[in-house]
């Protein structure tokens, strides 16, 4: 069962760099989508689908930073492992 686990876990970590990409080429076209369709029918943007979208976008660029600000923001909150002290 772990050996199945640690497998799974190391497909996902493969899969990240992949997924972050797709979902940022996702959320791109879905912008552009958006905003060509309202400027062609002449609609307003609902409020629901801005904030989506906004959350969307956040949340993308999250994932894609993560690896430059990871470390950071885990120092800042105080959860990293500190190292043991040398015995002696």
């Amino acid at each position: 069962m772990l050996a199945s686990v640690g497998s799974l876990i190391a497909v996902l970590d493969h899969a990240h760099g992949l997924m972050t990409k797709l979902s940022i080429a996702v959320v791109v076209c879905a912008w552009v989508w958006i905003v060509c369709r309202s400027r062609t029918r002449g609609l307003k943007i609902r409020s629901s689908v801005l904030a989506a979208m906004c959350a969307a976008t956040v949340l993308t660029a999250t994932a894609a930073l993560w690896p430059v600000m990871g470390p950071a923001v885990v120092h800042t909150l105080g959860v990293a492992k500190k190292p043991k002290p040398p015995a002696g």
